[in-house]
C-alpha cells in the first residue's frame, strides 16, 4: 500500500516528467498578501501571474501546497472532526500552465495519473464539466477511455471557478470516484438518489481542473483572456484515503500516528464513533505547527486570533479526553516525523513550536477553570434556556472564551445563545476603544485651502536634509496650528516604527516649526506651529533637524543589528513584532517566550557592539520582492510590500526590507547598550536600548550614582557591594526581631480576646474590635486565635482612619460546618462593604459606619440565625 510520502512524490515526479518545474510550497502565512489570513489554495502564490502583474518564470509548474482554511469565506473550523474529510489544514497537489498547454493536456494527464500510475478503476471514475464547456466534454470523450455516460454537465455552482467578484475565472472539470452505495449516508431515505455533485458522500471529488480563460469585469461581463491558464488541485488527504482504501482521511497515515499518540497520552482509545475530540486535536495540531513554523503567532487579532481559537478549541477537546495539563505540545515531534521529510522548513523548529503551544495552553488553562465556573453559574441562573449576549461577551472579554467555545458548551447542554446581543456588546466595546484611542488627524474631512491641485509628495529625504518646495494646500487651525502639504519634502513621515522628522518650513515672512509629519497615501502632511508671519507665497524652504535625524538613523540601524544578534543568540524563531525608533532610544518587540538571561543579554550586546566596531558599510539598494526573498532578505510578516522594495544591507551581516533612515556605516552608531528587557505580551519580549551619545550620558550618570553611593556609605566604589550586603543582612535581622516582638505583643492579648467569647450552643463566638497596626498584624492575630481555640468563630474588627477591616477565622474543627468566606461576606454586606475568601480564613473591608457598635451586636444573629 502506498504511503502519503510516496503518493505526494509520485504526483510531483509525474509532472516533472511532463516538463513541469517544481515550486516549493509557499508559507501558510502569506508574507506579502494582506488580502489573505492564510494561504488557502495552491494558486495563491501565482495570483500575480493570473492578474497579469508579473511574468511567469517558467511555463509549467507542479507542487504540493500547504493550505489553511479556518477564517473568513473558507471556514471549515466548526465542521472539523464531525466527518472524515473537513480540515483546517490540508495539502493541495497541483499542476499549472501559464499560457502553455491547456485543456487537452490537463485532461489526458489527469486520466493517465489516476488510471495508469495509481491504477484507480476506470469504471468508477466520473468527470464533470461546465454546462458551456463542450470542448472539455468532447476531450474527455475522445482522448480517454472513460465511460461516456460518466461525463456530465453542471452549472456555475459546481463547475465554474472565480478568483473574486471581478478578475480571472473560467470553467472547471472535476474528477469524482464512485465509492459505492455503502458510503452513502442517506441510503435509507427512499426519496434520495445518489448523484455526482449530489448531497451524499458516495461520490468523492478527487481532482479539480480549472481552465482560466475569461476575465470578469465590474459589470459582470466575461471577456476572453489573451493567455489561457490551467490551475488544478487535488487534495492529498482524499487521494490518500482512496489509494489506501480507507473510509476516512483520519484513517490514513497522515493522521494515524497523531491519533495513536493522543490515545496513548489520554488513555482513551480512538474509535470512529467516539473519536470526535481525537480528530479535532489531530487536525488542529497540524494547522498550528505549520502556521507557527511559517511565522504565524497566536494573538488577539487577525490571523493570530484564528490560531488562538484553533488552539483553544483543541485544548477544550483535550479536557473532554481528561487532559488537565498542557498536552498538545507533546504531539509536535510526532507531527514532524510525519511531515518533516518533505517540508524542510519544520527542521529545527520543534523546540520553538512546542514552547509556543505549551505557553498558550498554560495561558488558556489559567482562564478556563475560572471561566467554566462562571459558565456553570450563568447556566444555573437561566430562566429561558438562553445565555444572554452580555454573559457570552463577559466570558469572551474577561475569561478569554472564544464565542465558538461558549457555543460548544451551550450546545452540549441544549442551550441557545443571544448572538445578536453578543455582537451588540462587541460593537459597543469597539466604539469605546475608538473613543478612548489617541486622536488621529482626519485630514480628509478638514477644510483645506487649495493653492495647487493635490498630488503625490515627492520624498527627497534619503539624499537631502533640505529642499525648496511648493505649498499645495494647508489647514490653518487655532492658536497658530497649521498643517501643510508640500509637493516635495526632506521630512520623513512616521512609518515602520520610525518617528517623523522635525524641523522648520520657511517662506517669505513665514516660519513654521514642524513637530510631526504624517503620510496619508502618497501625501506628506507637515503639522506644526507658526512662529512668525503668515502664508503669502507658495514657495517655501523645508529643512529638517539634522542632529535629531542622525540620532534616529543610529537607533534605526541599531535595530537591524539587534534583530540579527537576537536570532544568532536565541534562534531563528525570533521575529520582529513591532518597533519604535526615536532620537532618544529604540524599542524592539520580538517573539520569544522566556525572559532573556543576563548572559544572553550580554551576548547580544557584545555582538552588536562588535558589528559597530567593524564599521560595516550600510548599503541601500532597490530590488523586486522575489529577488530580495531569494537572497535571504528578511521581510516582516504581515507587511505589504510594493513591487519594488528597499533593501538595507549592513555589509552582509544583516539584510532586511526597510523604508527607514539609516547611517552610512555601522561605526557611526558609536555604542549600543540595552537599557531594559521585559514582556510586551504573551510570547512577545521587548528590548529597549540606547546608542551613541545616549550611552555616554548613561555612563556619566552611572559614575555619578556610584560616586554618590560611595559617599553615602562612606566607602570606596569597590567596597559598595560588600557594604550593601552587610546592611541588607542587618535589615533582615532587624525585621526578624521586630516580627518576634509583634508576635509577643499580640500573644499577650490573646487570652483577653478568648475571654470575650460567647457561647452559641456548641460553638463559641469572639466578636470584638482589636487594635493592630494593619492587615498583616490582623491576619497574624487571627492565625494565633485559630491555633489556640477550639470550636470557635473569631470575628475581629480593626479601624484605620475611615475604613474598617473585618477578619473571620474558624477553629480547625469547624472548617467542615462553617465557611469563613461566606460569613465575612454577609458581615461586609451588613456594613456596606464587600469581601470573602477561604473556608478557614477570610477578610472584608468597608467604610466605618456611624452605628458601628450596633452593627457588631447584630453579627451573632447573622451567623447563627
Amino acid at each position: 500500500m502506498l504511503n502519503s510520502k510516496d503518493i505526494r512524490q509520485q504526483f510531483i515526479e509525474f509532472f516533472l516528467s511532463k516538463g513541469h518545474h517544481f515550486v516549493p510550497s509557499a508559507p501558510v502565512v502569506p508574507v506579502d498578501d494582506n488580502t489573505l489570513l492564510f494561504t488557502n489554495a495552491g494558486m495563491n502564490q501565482f495570483k500575480g501571474i493570473f492578474l497579469g502583474l508579473k511574468e511567469p518564470e517558467f511555463p509549467r509548474a507542479v507542487n504540493s501546497q500547504k493550505c489553511i482554511r479556518a477564517g473568513g469565506k473558507h471556514n471549515d473550523l466548526e465542521e472539523v472532526g464531525k466527518d472524515g474529510y473537513h480540515h483546517t489544514f490540508f495539502e493541495m497537489l497541483g499542476n499549472w500552465s501559464f499560457g502553455d498547454y491547456y485543456k487537452k493536456e490537463a485532461i489526458t494527464w489527469a486520466w493517465e495519473l489516476l488510471t495508469e500510475v495509481w491504477k484507480l478503476p476506470k469504471e468508477l471514475l466520473h468527470a464533470t464539466v461546465h454546462e458551456s464547456d463542450n470542448e472539455a466534454y468532447n476531450l474527455w470523450k475522445e482522448l480517454t477511455d472513460i465511460d461516456p455516460s460518466h461525463i456530465s454537465y453542471h452549472g456555475d455552482k459546481d463547475n465554474f471557478w472565480e478568483m473574486g467578484e471581478t478578475g480571472p475565472c473560467g470553467p472547471c472539470s472535476e474528477l469524482n470516484l464512485d465509492r459505492g452505495l455503502a458510503f452513502c449516508d442517506k441510503q435509507h431515505d427512499p426519496n434520495h438518489k445518489c448523484l455526482v455533485n449530489g448531497d451524499c458522500q458516495r461520490y468523492i471529488e478527487l481532482w479539480n481542473l480549472v481552465f482560466i480563460q475569461y476575465f470578469r469585469d465590474e459589470s459582470g461581463r466575461l471577456q476572453a483572456l489573451k493567455s489561457k491558464y490551467v490551475d488544478t488541485g487535488a487534495g492529498l488527504e482524499r487521494i490518500c484515503q482512496v489509494l489506501q482504501e480507507k473510509k476516512s482521511n483520519y484513517e490514513t497515515d497522515l493522521f494515524v500516528p497523531l491519533l495513536d499518540k493522543i490515545a496513548e497520552l489520554s488513555g482513551t482509545p480512538y474509535s470512529e464513533e467516539g473519536g470526535l475530540s481525537h480528530r479535532v486535536i489531530a487536525d488542529h495540531i497540524r494547522t498550528l505547527c505549520f502556521a507557527l513554523a511559517d511565522g504565524g503567532f497566536p494573538s488577539n487579532e487577525g490571523r493570530g486570533y484564528v490560531l488562538r481559537r484553533i488552539l483553544r478549541r483543541a485544548a477544550r477537546h483535550g479536557r473532554l479526553l481528561g487532559f488537565k495539563e498542557p498536552f498538545m505540545w507533546l504531539l509536535v515531534d510526532t507531527f514532524i516525523e510525519v511531515m518533516g521529510g518533505h517540508y524542510l522548513e519544520l527542521t529545527g523548529k520543534s523546540a520553538y513550536i512546542q514552547m509556543v503551544i505549551k505557553a498558550e495552553e498554560d495561558r488558556f488553562n489559567q482562564t478556563l477553570d475560572k471561566g467554566l465556573e462562571i459558565f456553570e453559574e450563568i447556566v444555573s441562573n437561566l430562566e429561558n434556556r438562553q445565555i444572554s449576549g452580555a454573559d457570552a461577551f463577559m466570558l469572551y472579554d474577561t475569561y478569554g472564551f472564544p464565542l465558538d467555545l461558549t457555543e460548544l458548551l451551550a450546545t452540549e447542554r441544549d442551550i441557545a445563545i443571544d448572538l445578536k446581543g453578543f455582537e451588540q456588546q462587541m460593537k459597543a466595546q469597539k466604539d469605546r476603544a475608538r473613543k478612548a484611542a489617541k486622536f488621529n488627524l482626519d485630514l480628509d474631512n478638514q477644510e483645506w485651502t487649495e493653492l495647487h491641485p493635490s498630488q503625490a509628495t515627492q520624498y527627497v529625504g534619503y539624499e537631502h536634509y533640505s529642499c525648496e518646495a511648493r505649498i499645495l494646500r494647508y489647514i490653518l487651525g487655532e492658536d497658530g496650528n497649521i498643517s501643510i502639504q508640500l509637493d516635495k519634502t526632506p521630512f520623513y513621515a512616521e512609518s515602520g516604527g520610525q518617528t517623523s522628522d522635525t524641523g522648520v518650513i520657511r517662506g517669505e515672512g513665514l516660519e513654521v516649526e514642524i513637530h510631526e509629519v504624517k503620510k496619508i497615501e502618497d501625501h506628506f502632511v507637515h503639522i506644526g506651529m507658526i512662529q512668525r508671519g503668515h502664508i503669502s507665497s507658495d514657495i517655501v524652504y523645508a529643512e529638517i533637524d539634522i542632529l535629531r535625524r542622525n540620532s534616529i538613523a543610529k537607533n534605526h540601524s541599531a535595530t537591524h543589528l539587534l534583530h540579527k544578534a537576537l536570532r544568532d543568540v536565541l534562534g531563528d524563531h525570533v521575529q520582529q513584532k513591532g518597533s519604535l525608533v526615536s532620537p532618544d532610544y529604540l524599542r524592539f518587540d520580538f517573539t520569544h517566550f522566556q525572559a532573556l538571561t543576563p548572559e544572553q543579554l550580554r551576548q547580544v550586546e557584545i555582538e552588536v557592539n562588535q558589528q559597530i566596531r567593524l564599521n560595516r558599510s550600510v548599503l541601500i539598494s532597490e530590488s523586486t520582492l522575489d529577488e530580495a526573498r531569494s537572497e535571504g532578505v528578511i521581510a516582516l510578516f504581515g507587511e505589504k510590500y510594493a513591487d519594488k522594495v528597499r533593501v538595507v544591507n549592513i555589509d552582509g551581516y544583516s539584510k532586511e526590507l526597510c523604508g527607514g533612515i539609516h547611517v552610512h556605516s555601522s561605526g557611526e552608531i558609536g555604542l549600543f547598550k540595552i537599557s531594559s528587557e521585559s514582556s510586551s505580551a504573551a510570547g512577545i519580549r521587548r528590548i529597549e536600548a540606547i546608542t551613541g551619545k545616549a550611552v555616554e550620558d548613561y555612563i556619566y550618570e552611572l559614575e555619578e550614582f556610584k560616586s554618590g553611593m560611595g559617599k553615602l556609605l562612606n566607602c570606596s566604589l569597590k567596597q559598595i557591594p560588600a557594604k550593601l550586603e552587610t546592611l541588607q543582612h542587618n535589615l533582615i535581622e532587624a525585621e526578624k526581631e521586630l516580627y518576634q516582638l509583634r508576635q509577643k505583643e499580640l500573644q499577650s492579648g490573646i487570652s483577653r480576646y478568648i475571654e470575650t467569647a460567647a457561647s452559641h450552643g456548641d460553638v463559641k463566638l469572639i466578636n470584638t474590635i482589636v487594635k493592630v497596626s494593619g492587615a498583616e498584624d490582623l491576619r497574624l492575630l487571627g492565625d494565633q486565635l485559630r491555633e489556640k481555640t477550639d470550636s470557635t468563630i473569631s470575628i475581629l474588627y480593626n479601624v484605620n482612619d475611615d475604613k474598617i477591616s473585618i477578619l473571620c477565622v474558624l477553629s480547625k474543627n469547624l472548617s467542615q460546618t462553617y465557611h469563613a468566606g461566606k460569613i465575612v461576606g454577609k458581615i461586609a454586606e451588613l456594613f456596606g462593604g464587600k469581601g470573602g475568601g477561604r473556608p478557614e480564613s477570610a477578610m472584608a473591608g468597608a467604610k466605618v459606619p456611624s452605628d458601628l457598635e450596633a452593627l457588631i451586636r447584630q453579627v451573632p444573629q447573622l451567623i447563627f440565625a
